[in-house]
């Protein structure tokens, strides 16, 4: 399964094929900074050797320094990932609690991996929580995004990022 689609100014694909995207496409995060607000269905609390290479941990997001190389950013899958240009700092994560409890306003973040959240298919798309990540993304308008759950969900408003990973992963399905 692989699906595109567009909202404002970003675009979006979603599959469910099984690879390393920062393998395939690591200018997703080369140069850049990168928020995870969740790891293996957690929270990323920096190595020490992580934290002596720059990564940061505050408020259940861990922040990494500008990346150098694809590598260094740790991932294990049920991840999820903000990427921007500059530093950034997005707050409180509710990770753990509820989405539908938390505030959903600037400074407050809901982690939608560990929902299942995917932007398709149509029952993963769930309405509500589709109107919950817009709204977040609007909110805090990170270059990328990445969801890796059950489905890999990629959203860029980068159209060079984009049009390079849709065609990267287009060859694999």
């Amino acid at each position: 399964m692989f699906t595109v689609g567009s909202q404002g100014a970003y675009e979006w694909l979603v599959t469910d094929e099984n690879f390393d995207l920062l393998e395939l496409c690591p200018e997703i995060v080369l140069g850049k900074y990168v928020a995870v607000t969740s790891i293996d269905s957690g929270q990323l609390m920096p190595t020490d050797k992580e934290t002596a290479a720059g990564w940061q941990s505050r408020a259940k997001i861990a922040y990494s320094p500008k990346i150098e190389n694809a590598q260094d950013v740790p991932h294990g899958g049920w991840d999820e990932w903000y990427i921007f240009n500059t530093p950034i700092d997005l707050g409180t994560s509710h990770l753990g609690e509820n989405i539908f409890e938390v505030p959903q306003e600037q400074g407050h973040l809901s982690d939608l991996v560990n929902y299942g959240f995917a932007l398709h298919p149509p029952e993963r798309a769930e309405p509500t929580l589709t109107s919950l990540f817009w709204a977040q993304i609007m909110r805090i308008r990170p270059e990328s995004y990445v969801a890796d759950n059950d489905y890999l969900t990629f959203v860029s408003m980068n159209q060079a990022l984009f049009a390079k990973v849709r065609d990267a992963v287009k060859v694999l399905g």
